[in-house]
């Protein structure tokens, strides 16, 4: 009989018996598909909705026995493929789609679409069960292991197994929840919430609730991290990642919050890099070492770091300048102070050994004398020119000038005298005019002190005369030889001293000569004339002895081991390093120096200035 859409035929056709197996004739009637017209019209033939919707629990399921009119097979296939549409995969009320497919197929004679909807339903509850089980929907998963126990009951061992292993990975869970409350999230060692969750998982792989946990334990710890690196506190941040790293849950994450650290470290450090830098063009040392232990905390492996900490390190010693350099600082109009060049920071052993041939006790005893900074000094002897300019510029007249008188040479009887009127502006015989380019001699220790604060003043730096320590250092110029060009006579002349072949213009020798020595002048030579010494000075071996700061003292004991200038205030005699044109070969020793009075002027006796970095 083919189906009608008429109400009232629907009705009558779909009047649905309660069946006799098992059941007496006093029980209840069957209960009435109630099915309208325009839902039947509105099923579709094929659908997954039923995958994509969640279950909702419902009562304890059993099959509804059902009888089937002939006339209603159709109108209840495409009810139970609405059903199956909607979700209803079971239940009495409403009637679901396994209550329907499985009186359909079982009807008289059976409707094999029913019997194959009914294989599919089976199939969805049997990945319905899987689904709530794992995502943790105990109950859900319950019941639709009641429900598969009436229609796939070879199953149920199965079943029942993997519910008893969702039940450990639930109680797992609560315990790991419990636990990540309590903040135990990665400790105690087997007592922490991760260790809960993991327990979790062995017994339900990919068990929802274990995994939502473990993931939320990584996020924040991951959040934890980013907020450090936001804050500067790199260190932190990498602890941060390192518990995030044991969770394990996602490597990937971890590895991307790696890579951003180290990227959030480089351009940290890369700051901090930039702004020592800066601070050491100001000179701001503090800062700059403060900023480079920055950088080096900070990434350790950072671009710019050895050079960064080399530079400070030469700028401690050196300020803006290398060891060796030469520069002149300038006066203003136009004019250049004295070229000066940088001493190295070192240490060397000063004074004479007890088998030093000539020493003298005032030499002893050896002593070790360090550097810890550069320092500057003038690469010649200061010249007549030089000091020329400083006189014009400020009028001073100096002690010779205004005592009228200096100690000269007289070639005559060969000997040191007093002369009146010799002073700076005459050679070494205190007659003739000195040549610009011969060193400033008849220089009392005050003038000497008075050009050096002079060029303080215009330069705003401060020069002065150098230590004792420091002439000798660089007089011997890493040499520990008796003198600066070793332990014997050098194959070329080295200094104006008292030479076999240096004649006066009166045709006078030295009395103790140098043998084998000529160095081509009787009295100063300009200055610079002779090979440089090692740290690049010339002069300080011979030509005029000079002035240094230190008072004298009759030996080294107790002595300054810094380098620094030992003086008593009022002294009244001064040190005098380094040969002369009058000196001999002794008296040209490294080690050498002579007790003056501060107030003396004299012929051999000259200065060049020092300067702090």
């Amino acid at each position: 009989m083919p189906f009608r859409s008429s109400a009232p035929a629907i009705a009558s056709a779909l009047a649905l018996l309660l069946c006799a197996c098992g059941r007496n004739d006093a029980e209840s009637p069957a209960p009435v598909a109630d099915v309208a017209p325009e839902t039947v019209a509105a099923a579709p033939a094929e659908t997954d909705t039923a995958e994509r919707q969640p279950l909702k629990a419902r009562a304890a399921w059993k099959p509804t026995p059902l009888l089937v009119p002939a006339e209603a097979r159709d109108a209840l296939l495409m009810q139970a493929t609405e059903a199956e549409r909607q979700g209803l995969l079971y239940g009495n009320e409403p009637l679901g789609a396994l209550d329907l497919y499985a009186a359909l197929a079982d009807a008289d004679p059976p409707m094999p679409e029913a019997r194959i909807g009914r294989e599919r339903i089976i199939g969805l509850l049997r990945e319905r069960f899987e689904a709530e089980r794992v995502a943790g929907n105990l109950e859900v998963a319950e019941e639709i292991d009641a429900v598969l126990a009436v229609v796939s009951p070879a199953e149920a061992a199965g079943r029942d197994e993997a519910l008893a292993a969702a039940r450990v990975a639930a109680t797992a869970t609560a315990m790991g929840d419990a636990r990540r409350e309590a903040g135990q999230w990665l400790a105690p060692r087997g007592g922490s919430a991760v260790a809960a969750y993991r327990e979790a998982l062995e017994a339900v792989p990919a068990f929802a609730p274990a995994s939502a946990g473990l993931q939320g334990i990584e996020k924040a710890l991951l959040d934890r991290a980013a907020a450090s690196v936001a804050a500067g506190e790199f260190d932190a941040a990498e602890a941060e990642l390192r518990r995030a790293a044991r969770v394990g849950l996602d490597p990937d994450a971890v590895q991307d919050a790696r890579a951003s650290l180290a990227q959030a470290r480089a351009d940290a450090a890369g700051v901090a890099v930039r702004e020592a830098n800066e601070a050491i063009d100001r000179l701001d040392l503090p800062r700059a070492a403060t900023r480079l232990a920055d950088a080096q905390q900070i990434d350790p492996q950072a671009p710019g770091l050895d050079e960064l900490g080399s530079r400070l390190a030469l700028v401690r010693r050196y300020g803006h300048f290398r060891p060796g350099q030469r520069f002149a600082d300038a006066l203003g109009g136009g004019i250049d102070g004295p070229v000066m060049v940088v001493a190295p920071h070192g240490e060397f052993t000063m004074g004479a050994g007890d088998e030093e041939s000539g020493a003298r006790d005032n030499e002893r005893p050896l002593h070790e004398v360090r550097f810890e900074r550069g320092f500057a000094l003038a690469v010649r002897e200061t010249s007549v020119a030089e000091f020329a300019r400083f006189v014009a510029a400020t009028g001073y007249r100096t002690v010779a000038e205004r005592r009228g008188r200096s100690t000269v040479y007289d070639e005559r009887g060969g000997a040191m005298v007093e002369l009146r009127g010799a002073h700076w502006r005459r050679g070494y015989q205190g007659r003739t005019p000195a040549a610009p380019d011969d060193p400033v001699i008849h220089i009392a220790f005050d003038d000497a002190v008075a050009y050096a604060e002079w060029l303080s003043v215009r330069t705003g730096l401060r020069y002065r005369l150098p230590s004792e320590a420091e002439f000798e250092y660089a007089l011997r110029g890493g040499r520990a030889t008796p003198w600066a060009w070793g332990d014997r006579l050098p194959p070329r002349v080295a200094a104006n001293l008292t030479g076999e072949g240096d004649q006066s213009p009166q045709g006078r020798r030295w009395g103790r000569a140098i043998r084998g020595w000529s160095d081509g002048h009787w009295g100063p030579a300009p200055v610079g004339t002779y090979a440089p010494e090692g740290f690049g000075t010339y002069d300080l071996i011979g030509n005029v002895s000079e002035w240094v700061e230190d008072c004298w003292h009759d030996s080294y004991r107790r002595a300054p081991g810094d380098g620094r200038a030992w003086v008593n205030p009022g002294c009244e005699e001064r040190v005098v390093r380094g040969g002369s044109w009058a000196s001999t070969l002794e008296q040209s020793r490294s080690a050498f120096r002579l007790q003056v009075p501060a107030a003396l002027t004299s012929a051999r006796i000259g200065f060049r200035v020092a300067r702090d970095l």
